[in-house]
């Protein structure tokens, strides 16, 4: 029964769709802080939403299922809360720092 429970939850996202998104999104923020134009979290939240527009119609234009792409959509910012943003402050390298070390 597990086993199902997990191959249903594997089926049900695309987590290269979300990992894509959070990547753009993240390049996309880090270039506007550096001319300071993305402070807000609207602003972050319109950058997301426009990755998860573009990414969304080039998988939807290549065949992939809207149901997919909408759990996958609806994932990208829990997974990047939750894993990424945690991970990337651990190393200093979260777009709102102004340095790397």
């Amino acid at each position: 029964m597990i086993e199902e429970i997990i191959t249903n939850t594997l089926h049900s996202f695309d987590f290269a769709f979300c990992i894509t998104i959070n990547i753009l999104t993240y390049i996309v923020i880090k270039a506007a802080n550096e001319h300071n134009k993305c402070n807000t979290t609207w602003s972050k939240r319109i950058v997301l939403l426009c990755s998860i527009l573009l990414i969304g119609t080039i998988y939807l234009i290549l065949g992939t299922d809207g149901k997919l792409l909408i759990n996958s959509a609806i994932l990208a910012p829990v997974f990047w809360s939750w894993v990424m943003k945690p991970v990337c402050k651990h190393y200093n390298i979260d777009y709102g720092s102004n340095k790397i070390n």
